[in-house]
C-alpha cells in the first residue's frame, strides 16, 4: 500500500463518499479532520465526544434509535447540515437554534410534537425535514405552505421575540416589586 493511499468507505447515500486515513497516516500520528461524521445502525446513546468535535459541518445521526439529544449539541457551531431522521425524538434543545450555519436540518420520522422557538434564529436554513412527526396542526399547515420552511421559522422567531418580552416584562415587574418592598421596610 503506497503512503499517498487512503481507504474509501461508500456511503449508502451515493451523496456522500467518505475518506478515511490510512493506517500509515495514523500509526505516523497524523490528526484526523473529518468535516463530516456519519454514525447510523440503531445506536441508543452517543459519546459526549462528539459535542468537541467542533469542526464538524455536517453529522448524520439518522437511523437511530435516539430519545435525546443533549445541549452540548449547540457547541458545533459549523455545523450546515444535521440530520436526525429516524430516530425517537420526543423534543429538542432549544440549543440548536445556536447552530446559526444550518442550511439543512432534517428531523423526519420522530416522535416530536413540538419545536423549539429558537429554531427561528436559524436564518441560514434552506431544508427542513419534518415529515412523519406528530406536529401541531398549525405548524404543519404553515409548513406545508409554498415557502412552508421560512414561513415556519418566522413564525418561530416571532414567537420566540414574543417568550423574550414576557420574560423581560416579568423581570421588570419583580425588580419594581422588589424596590416597592424595600422602600416599605
Amino acid at each position: 500500500m503506497s503512503r499517498n493511499h487512503k481507504d474509501k468507505y461508500e456511503s449508502s447515500n451515493p451523496r456522500r463518499t467518505h475518506t478515511i486515513m490510512s493506517t500509515e497516516d495514523a500509526n505516523s500520528g497524523k490528526k484526523s479532520y473529518w468535516p463530516e461524521l456519519e454514525i447510523t445502525g440503531s445506536i441508543r446513546n452517543l459519546s459526549p465526544n462528539i459535542w468537541q468535535l467542533t469542526h464538524l459541518t455536517a453529522l448524520y445521526l439518522n437511523d437511530n434509535s435516539l430519545q435525546r439529544i443533549p445541549s452540548e449539541i449547540g457547541r458545533l457551531v459549523n455545523l450546515k447540515v444535521l440530520d436526525l431522521s429516524s430516530n425517537k425524538l420526543r423534543s429538542l434543545p432549544a440549543e440548536l437554534g445556536d447552530l446559526i450555519h444550518l442550511r439543512e436540518l432534517l428531523l423526519n420520522q420522530n416522535f416530536l410534537r413540538v419545536l423549539p422557538y429558537e429554531l427561528g434564529k436559524l436564518f441560514q436554513l434552506q431544508v427542513l425535514g419534518l415529515h412523519g412527526n406528530p406536529l401541531s396542526k398549525e405548524m404543519m399547515a404553515l409548513y406545508g405552505e409554498p415557502s412552508g420552511t421560512h414561513k415556519l421559522l418566522s413564525y418561530m422567531l416571532d414567537n420566540l421575540q414574543d417568550i423574550v418580552v414576557v420574560a423581560l416584562a416579568t423581570a421588570v415587574e419583580c425588580a419594581l416589586a422588589l424596590e416597592i418592598y424595600d422602600g416599605l421596610a
